[in-house]
């Protein structure tokens, strides 16, 4: 295949990070045209030069190339950022024809960032990227302050940068030729580019947002900050303008009411308004301070910049964006990144029709605690579609019974599909206290629901602990009732062990009561999972083997190999999850391991701790994923025009017609591949014209 290597340098007044790739491609301007044709020297087309303005012929002929199929154009983010800037301005690319390199690092475990990847593959630094890039990007790409004298720089007000700038240009395509020849492409395969391509479909075809209800959330919250302001200074006699104003609140109740606080979290101000001791007006004063702090408002002003003329936000996904799964990543307004509602639907559909049509305030005095419903229903259906919606039931924990062969799992997940079986959670509640599926309570099943969802990946007390907070138990009473009913013998072990995750310092922060009753629960748990367990011994083994003696090996549906740079793990599918410069970590466990990633808390590039466990997680969200892809393009053909993925979620787009159902879809998203026999799967959904939470 013959090969179009390109990259573009462009000016908007908008801030790319904000405003997105698709909304910046409205108001931008291409500067430089970088490109190279197989392995001659690169170039670039300076379009601001008055000499230049006709496209380079050999560029032309190359685009032509690439529009027959007789050349594929390599682009690093090309497919999210350049080909979407081209298309705004008129040069329409296949997307059949798009090679992305970042897309290709992403698909193996490496950064995305062109420069990150120069660094990591020890990129010769005659082609390395050009470091004083960021400062040209900034000079010519951006507009300046407005204090500064000239707005906007270009090739007449910085000749010699410009000169720079251009190079700079050409520099990035070499990188970028080089990379693409540097990196692996194991996972570049036929099945992983009509992904690919689906995904540029879905990210180009945007979902529908109200627009008018997201104004009126804004005008709503800024009419209300004014009016919190106004009262927190009337109780303050002028002294705090703001509540936001965190120190000068604190100094004032100190001061006026000789009450301290170290700390004003949410959590933290919360319980102190419903304290009875604490005195009343600092009562009110925390309370307008828990209002005034709410940022949900955020989410509406950021996805009022992103949002596209035709009142569609589009470029919201990053195609294997989550490195260590392949899972998609989120760009922008992610619904996925919101809390869960705290109102009935009907309500919530209510407070849209009134914040809609002005009357608001008549029905709720505190807009912080209600606008928060209504982020989720900002996606509609456009005139003449409707939205159909459905998500995959427990499928994390159907996928995991699948590759541990926990048949008694498979079994009660089949029984309860079919009708006739104990939902899961009151059956793992009931395995683990020997009583009967149909005697445990509502209080009995959250229990085991967080047994669940809290130790399927080899979690302790710790991570029992935390789901449970979640979910709203009482750790304090559930250890009273868990000593109380717990078989002894399991008690008395986990008494024995107490000292040591004392030693080790993990017992999470929890009194010794509670920890043992969530260690409790983790031993109940592990007993009736066996093959759960054992799976992720026999994953950590087989990763300690691969990395050491460079052996395949092989456990249930999962195959793990050592290549001369990464550890690669084959899913059913046939993908494959990369770990680069896998090392084994013997002074810290027998399965651990470290390898090189992006951290995903300091997003930077470095050594990365796991075992067994974590790879089982990673492996099970991966195959998850997995099927999710297969539903995706399955749906596609049927005429289910996907506009947003979530977790395990899709959210389509078909016309508005008895035709197209919630039931045909779920059908298409649980149909299953060949590569997954026997799993189990199930997809619940709904239809509507705005999104929710089912």
């Amino acid at each position: 295949m013959k090969y179009l290597f390109a990259d573009l340098e462009t000016f908007s007044p908008l801030n790319l990070p904000q405003v997105g790739s698709f909304r910046y491609a409205e108001d931008c301007e291409i500067l430089l045209w970088g490109y190279a044709i197989d392995n001659e020297p690169a170039r670039v087309w300076d379009c601001t030069n008055p000499q230049t303005k006709e496209m380079p012929e050999a560029l032309a002929k190359a685009l032509k190339e690439v529009q027959a199929g007789e050349r594929k154009i390599v682009w690093h983010n090309g497919m999210m950022f350049d080909t979407v800037v081209l298309a705004a301005h008129g040069y329409h690319i296949p997307l059949e024809m798009i090679v992305d390199t970042m897309v290709i690092a992403y698909q193996h475990g490496l950064p995305g960032a062109l420069g990150d990847l120069c660094d990591v593959l020890s990129m010769p630094t005659d082609k390395a990227k050009d470091k004083d890039g960021k400062r040209l990007v900034q000079l010519f790409c951006k507009p300046q302050p407005e204090c500064y004298k000239v707005r906007r720089h270009d090739r007449y007000t910085k000749p010699e940068d410009w000169i720079k700038f251009v190079n700079y240009c050409r520099l990035d395509v070499e990188a970028e030729r080089e990379l693409f020849k540097a990196l692996p492409k194991w996972n570049c395969t036929e099945w992983e580019h009509r992904l690919q391509v689906l995904d540029a479909e879905i990210n180009r075809r945007g979902m529908q947002i109200d627009v008018d209800l997201a104004e009126a959330a804004v005008e709503l919250s800024e009419r209300n900050k004014k009016l919190l302001a106004e009262e927190t200074q009337r109780q303050t006699n002028g002294e705090v303008g703001a509540a936001t104003q965190r120190d000068a609140l604190i100094d004032y109740m100190a001061r006026e009411y000789g009450w301290k606080i170290d700390t004003m979290t949410k959590a933290e101000l919360e319980k102190r308004v419903d304290d009875p001791s604490v005195p009343e007006p600092v009562r009110e004063l925390l309370k307008l301070r828990l209002m005034s702090t709410k940022t949900s408002i955020q989410k509406f002003k950021a996805l009022l910049r992103r949002v596209n003329k035709d009142g569609r936000i589009r470029g919201g996904l990053q195609f294997r964006g989550a490195a260590r799964t392949g899972r998609w990543g989120g760009r922008g307004f992610q619904p996925q990144n919101l809390a869960r509602p705290t109102m009935p639907q009907r309500e919530i559909d209510f407070a849209a029709a009134v914040l809609k049509d002005g009357t608001f305030e008549c029905f709720y005095e505190d807009p912080s605690s209600v606008l928060p419903n209504l982020l989720r229903g900002e996606i509609i259906a456009p005139a003449g579609k409707k939205l159909i919606v459905a998500d995959y039931s427990n499928v994390e924990g159907r996928v995991l019974a699948w590759l541990a062969g926990e048949e008694w799992k498979l079994q009660a997940f089949r029984d309860f599909d079919a009708g006739h079986g104990h939902d899961l959670y009151k059956l793992a509640y009931a395995r683990a206290f020997g009583v009967k599926p149909e005697d445990v309570t509502k209080p009995q099943r959250q229990i085991g629901k967080v047994l669940e969802l809290a130790l399927g990946y080899g979690g302790g007390a710790p991570a029992f602990a935390r789901f449970a907070k979640a979910y709203g138990i009482d750790l304090s009473d559930m250890a009273e009732y868990v000593k109380s009913t717990a078989q002894r013998a399991v008690w008395l072990e986990a008494v024995d062990g107490y000292p040591y995750f004392v030693e080790k310092n993990r017992t999470g922060g929890l009194e010794r009561e509670a920890f043992i009753a969530c260690d409790v629960l983790k031993r109940l748990w592990r007993k009736t999972n066996p093959k759960i367990v054992q799976f992720w011994a026999n994953v950590g083994q087989a990763v300690q083997k691969a990395i050491v003696s460079r052996e395949s090996v092989r456990v249930g549906y999962v195959a793990f190999a050592r290549t001369e740079s990464f550890l690669v793990i084959r899913l059913p599918s046939g993908r494959l999850l990369c770990y680069p410069s896998p090392k084994t970590n013997p002074g810290v466990g027998k399965d651990s391991f470290t390898y090189m990633g992006v951290n995903q808390f300091s997003r930077k590039w470095e050594k990365i701790e796991s075992y067994g466990a974590k790879n089982v997680e990673n492996i099970t969200q991966a195959v998850a994923c997995d099927l999710l892809s297969e539903g995706l393009l399955r749906m596609d053909a049927a005429g289910y025009k996907t506009v947003l993925t979530i977790h395990d979620e899709a959210i389509t787009e078909a016309p508005d017609t008895d035709e197209f159902t919630f039931q045909k879809m779920e059908h298409l998203m649980s149909t299953l591949p060949d590569w997954a026999p026997g799993l189990p799967l199930v997809a619940a959904g709904y239809e509507a014209y705005r999104y929710r939470k089912d």
